[in-house]
C-alpha cells in the first residue's frame, strides 16, 4: 500500500496527515491570483478522449520536466533511477522475456542521455520517449490482467493527440518554470527523492523533484479546483521526511537504508495546463504540533510495521532492529502540544 493509497484508505494514517494538511485557503500563489480559482486562465485545454491518455500524458510531462531541469543543471542523472525500470524489470517478470532491457528500454535510456548531455531540442521523438517510459510506469503501478498482451501494450496508440498535448505543456512549463528562473544551473536537484526507512514503511513513496528547498509535485490535471488528496499527499512527503530526519538524525542506525538527505519545509503544485504554482510553507505549523504528530505517526508505524519484518529481502544490510527501537522509542515520547 503507497503512500497515496494509505492515505485513501487507512483512516487512521489519514488523520495523523491531515494533524498538519494546509487547506485552501493557506495556499499561496507565484501569480498572486487566488488559489484554485477561476482566476487561472488555461493555457493548454484538456482534450484526450481517455482517462488512460490523460494519466500517461501525466507520466510523460514528468519525464519531459525532468529531462529539462537536468540540462539546465547539466546533470544526466536526470535521467537514472528512473520508476519505468521498475516497471521494465516487472515486465520482463510476467512474459519472461529477459532481453528486454537490452532490447527496448536501453534505447530509451540512451536517447535520454543524449538528450540530457548534449542540449538538444525537444523533438517529437524524445516526446515519444517520454510516453514509452511513462507506459512502464503505468505498468509498473497496475495489477496486470491475466489476459496481457505485451505488444499491444507497448504500443503508443493515439501519439498525434498526445505528442501535440505534451509539447504545448513543455512550452509552457518552459516559460513559467525554467525562463523565470526558478530553477537555474547553480540550483540543488533531488530527482524522485526518497524518504529511506519512511518510504519503506509506507510500500513506497518518492516525490517529483526538489529544488532548492522546496518540494514541487507536477499535475497536468485540467482542474483547477482544491483537491485535498493532493494537499494531503504532499503533508505526506513532508511529514515522512521529517520522521526519517528525527530517526536517522536521533538514533543510531547501523545498517541504513539508502535515500537521499533532503530538507524542505516548503511545497509546491506546479499545474501545468495553468502554468500556475500553488504553495504551501510548513514553516507557519506550529513546532510542537509538529513533533507530536510525528509522535502519533510513530505509534502508528510501531503498530503497523508493514514489511519492516521482511527488509532483509530489500535491504539485507539494514538495521532491522535499530529501526524498530528507533520508532518505538519516538512513539513513547511525552508530547508536548495541548
Amino acid at each position: 500500500m503507497s503512500l497515496t493509497s494509505r492515505i485513501k484508505n487507512n483512516k487512521e494514517f489519514r488523520d495523523i496527515i491531515s494533524t498538519i494538511a494546509p487547506l485552501k485557503e493557506d495556499y499561496t500563489t507565484l501569480s498572486g491570483k487566488l488559489p484554485f480559482s477561476k482566476k487561472y486562465t488555461c493555457l493548454v485545454e484538456s482534450n484526450l478522449p481517455h482517462a488512460g491518455d490523460s494519466s500517461l500524458v501525466g507520466m510523460a510531462f514528468d519525464y519531459l520536466a525532468r529531462f529539462r531541469i537536468g540540462q539546465v543543471i547539466n546533470n544526466t542523472d536526470a535521467g537514472q533511477y528512473l520508476t519505468a525500470l521498475k516497471g521494465m524489470k516487472k515486465l520482463q517478470i510476467k512474459t519472461a522475456n529477459f532481453n528486454l532491457v537490452g532490447e527496448y528500454y536501453t534505447p530509451l535510456h540512451t536517447a535520454v542521455y543524449d538528450f540530457i548531455k548534449n542540449n538538444q531540442e525537444l523533438t517529437d521523438d524524445i516526446i515519444l520517449v517520454a510516453l514509452r517510459l511513462g507506459k512502464l510506469e503505468q505498468f509498473f503501478r497496475m495489477r496486470v490482467p491475466k489476459s496481457f498482451d505485451k505488444n499491444e501494450f507497448l504500443t503508443i496508440q493515439r501519439s498525434d493527440l498526445l505528442i501535440p498535448d505534451l509539447k504545448e505543456l513543455m512550452a509552457v512549463f518552459e516559460e513559467k518554470f525554467i525562463s523565470s528562473g526558478i530553477v537555474n544551473k547553480k540550483s540543488e536537484v533531488v530527482f524522485n527523492p526518497n524518504f529511506g526507512i519512511s518510504s519503506f514503511l509506507v510500500d513506497g513513496a518518492d516525490a517529483d523533484i526538489v529544488i532548492d528547498g522546496v518540494l514541487y509535485d507536477f499535475k497536468t490535471t485540467g482542474n483547477f479546483k482544491y483537491d485535498s488528496k493532493d494537499s494531503l499527499q504532499l503533508s505526506g512527503y513532508f511529514l515522512l521526511n521529517r520522521f526519517l530526519r528525527e530517526i536517522e538524525d536521533n538514533h543510531l542506525i547501523i545498517g541504513s537504508l539508502n535515500y537521499d538527505k533532503i530538507c524542505f519545509n516548503k511545497v509546491c503544485l506546479y499545474k501545468a495546463r495553468f502554468g500556475e504554482f500553488e504553495c504551501y510553507d510548513f514553516d507557519v505549523v506550529n513546532e510542537e504540533l509538529l513533533n507530536d504528530t510525528v509522535i502519533d505517526l510513530a505509534g502508528y508505524f510501531d503498530n503497523n510495521p508493514g514489511r519492516l519484518n521482511n527488509i532483509f529481502l530489500v535491504a539485507p544490510l539494514a538495521d532491522q532492529e535499530g529501526y524498530r527501537n528507533a520508532i518505538k522509542k519516538i512513539a513513547n515520547k511525552n508530547k508536548t502540544h495541548l
